[in-house]
């Protein structure tokens, strides 16, 4: 698998967090696109499937129903989702308690685990879309 053919949705607004991020991804050679309101993911996502969904801004912010939207969107019910949040960050909650994430993004951020996650998230659609149609 070549990260190249993943495909990264970043929401989130204009910030020093975002930056790091998308420079990793672009080192990554992944696509990459950044919608900043709930209207804009749903167009990206119609648009294109991502493989793997981060969400930058603080994640106890979000729009309500943009997490269940994405999970209930076909062509996003199988991307990995993923809150980004800092490691110091004393509103970290657990992660039942934060429904329909796959899990954190914990800053300082790290191209090998980075690289990691884009892999996962690509491997884990790719085969649940397969044991999907064999299914049907």
């Amino acid at each position: 698998m070549t990260i190249s053919r993943s495909h990264v949705l970043v929401v989130g607004h204009p910030s020093e967090d975002l930056q790091p991020l998308l420079g990793i991804l672009n080192r990554l050679c992944c696509s990459t696109d950044v919608a900043m309101s709930v209207e804009q993911v749903m167009l990206k996502v119609k648009q294109r499937l991502p493989h793997l969904v981060i969400l930058s801004d603080n994640h106890h912010d979000a729009p309500e129903g943009l997490i269940r939207d994405l999970r209930s969107s076909a062509n996003t019910r199988c991307s990995t989702i993923v809150a980004l949040t800092d490691c110091h960050d004393p509103s970290w909650v657990p992660l039942e308690d934060v429904p329909g994430i796959d899990g954190f993004l914990v800053k300082p951020l790290n191209i090998d685990v980075l690289t990691s996650l884009v892999q996962s998230a690509w491997a884990r659609q790719t085969c649940t879309t397969a044991v999907c149609q064999v299914t049907l």
